[in-house]
């Protein structure tokens, strides 16, 4: 069905008639009257300037949007010279953004008859809560195929069903594994190697990165305070002996890797992760010398990226044989426990927001009442649909408008924390990893447990920052800390659970970052958020 067919030369007016009418045809087809998506806007809009870039203004451009149950299509055609708008090599910094926060939808391009079309398809993303009901049609199924295999006569499920269940689950596992660790290893690459403009940014943003990842140690930390007291670490030696400096050196020792290839070849994604660290950081201080090398490994990235989320369909079946091999094999014990990975993600999240929020006091003074009313609009965009990057213009709204902070502070640091800031993010994979171990194999020792805590914080900033992209980063958390992969169906229906929370509590945490960063660095108007007179002769940066 064809829901908008115009024509017209491409005037800055039309443009933004036209991005905005793609985004209200967005919205109508999720039948939400205030269901922000900046991708729609945003992407239509910069595909229509590279068209005016590329084909001037003397021919007329034509836009239609067909519409289906799953999806909507945008068509836009010019007549002018055969070429791609789409693959220039000069990109502006803001078409960068986008693609770090994947709000560039995917183009394509052909050329017939004099006629430049490029089609930009948009999915239309499923209910909030539908996965969450998928899961639990596939535990009930789980279920319903326990009770037929034990009711079957001549121990046929112990013969036939449980061996063929367990067996599809360690295929299916095995394939989640083979993609996840080159997914974080170019991630973690891609996010120290886009850092460029950090150093260009000066101490700002230096003080920027410092105050995130304090945060991200705050947190961690928190989650093993939590941990504690509930027996989940053992303070008698591992099986290898030695006391815990001696633990703690080993673990460090095989942190690091002996060459480029043995990581991948020994299949240890904690020196994969040190790996990457280490060749981001090198890519980072060559900077433009190796823009091949980055632009490739950043291929490679949304192509593995892009596997995870096709086999990421396939969860609610991996969730129904994994649960159902647990049933079959009689392993349900100690379940009771996955309510602990619950308490230790909220309350660690809780602890964490009353930290900053608590130095966001110290250090600025303001009413906390004032500095949470700046912030509600963009908090319930976040609860509502579990995305940063929906909130992102509200988001903005609230740090330049209503805090005042300095444009250059919001549009570097807004779209940066976005992609690796999710402190309560490693809160809740730390957990899920930490808790499940113990229910497969018992109590960890004192560096397992610093193990857990240092993985789930660089896979949390490994993580794409979509909905669901705890689930693609599981396998190698579960991988680096031993935790047994047939416990996973349990982690994923955990996470989907606990893990719509995270974006909002996320993006609360990492305005009041940028609030005391450019405080600390006097780019904020402190008279509007004050209500009082700067100092004489004293002026922002």
């Amino acid at each position: 069905m064809i829901v908008m067919r115009e024509k017209a030369i491409l005037t800055n007016e039309i443009i933004a008639e036209w991005s905005q009418k793609a985004d209200e045809i967005y919205r109508n087809a999720l039948h939400k009257a205030k269901a922000p998506r900046p991708a729609v806007r945003l992407g239509i809009e910069e595909t229509l300037l590279r068209f005016r870039d590329h084909y001037g203004t003397d021919s007329l451009c034509s836009i239609r949007c067909h519409k289906d149950r799953n999806a909507l299509r945008f068509v836009i055609s010019q007549p002018g010279v055969r070429v791609n708008p789409l693959t220039v090599e000069d990109v502006e910094l803001s078409v960068d953004i986008l693609e770090k926060l994947d709000l560039k939808p995917q183009y394509s391009y052909r050329a017939r008859s004099g006629v430049n079309t490029v089609i930009v398809p948009i999915q239309l993303p499923p209910r909030k809560n539908e996965m969450l009901l998928r899961f639990a049609a596939a535990v009930l199924l789980a279920i319903m195929t326990g009770w037929i295999a034990k009711a079957l006569p001549g121990g046929i499920g112990d013969a036939y069903i449980q061996p063929a269940v367990s067996e599809l689950f360690k295929k299916l596992s095995s394939i989640f594994s083979a993609i996840a660790t080159p997914l974080v290893f170019c991630a973690v690459i891609n996010g120290i190697s886009g850092l460029g403009s950090v150093a260009s940014f000066g101490k700002v943003g230096v003080r920027l990165l410092k105050r995130m990842l304090f945060t991200y140690l705050l947190a961690v930390a928190v989650m093993v305070l939590i941990g504690l007291p509930f027996g989940l670490v053992t303070t008698r030696a591992s099986a290898g002996g030695g006391n815990v400096f001696q633990q703690l050196l080993a673990l460090v020792l095989d942190m690091i890797p002996g060459n480029l290839i043995e990581p991948f070849r020994i299949d240890n994604d904690l020196q994969v992760i040190v790996l990457a660290i280490f060749i981001g950081a090198v890519m980072l201080s060559l900077g433009e010398k190796i823009s091949r090398v980055r632009d490739f490994i950043s291929e490679v990235g949304d192509l593995v990226n892009q596997m995870m989320r096709l086999i990421c369909r396939l969860l609610p079946f991996f969730v129904y044989l994994g649960i159902s091999d647990l049933i079959l094999g009689n392993r349900f014990h100690n379940i009771s426990k996955i309510s602990l990975i619950l308490f230790m993600s909220l309350a660690g999240a809780g602890i964490v927001i009353a930290v900053m929020i608590i130095r966001t006091k110290a250090m600025t003074g303001l009413p906390l009442k004032k500095v949470f009313s700046a912030q509600l609009p963009s908090l319930m965009i976040n609860l509502t649909t579990s995305s940063q990057v929906s909130a992102l213009p509200e988001s903005i709204k609230c740090c330049k408008d209503r805090f005042g902070i300095d444009s250059k502070v919001v549009d570097f640091g807004l779209p940066l924390g976005i992609v690796i800031y999710m402190p309560n993010g490693a809160i809740m994979l730390g957990s899920i990893a930490w808790v499940l171990t113990v229910m497969s194999s018992g109590p960890v020792d004192v560096p397992a447990t610093l193990k857990i805590a240092f993985a789930a914080m660089t896979i949390a900033i490994a993580a794409p920052p979509i909905p669901g992209s705890a689930f693609a980063v599981m396998p190698i958390l579960f991988s680096v800390c031993g935790t047994d992969l047939s416990m996973m169906p349990l982690a994923v229906i955990v996470a989907s659970t606990a893990g719509y929370l995270l974006p909002a509590v996320n993006g609360f945490c990492l305005q009041l970052e940028l609030l005391m960063t450019a405080w600390k660095s006097d780019l904020v108007d402190k008279q509007r958020m004050t209500g009082q007179a700067e100092p004489a002769g004293k002026h922002p940066a």
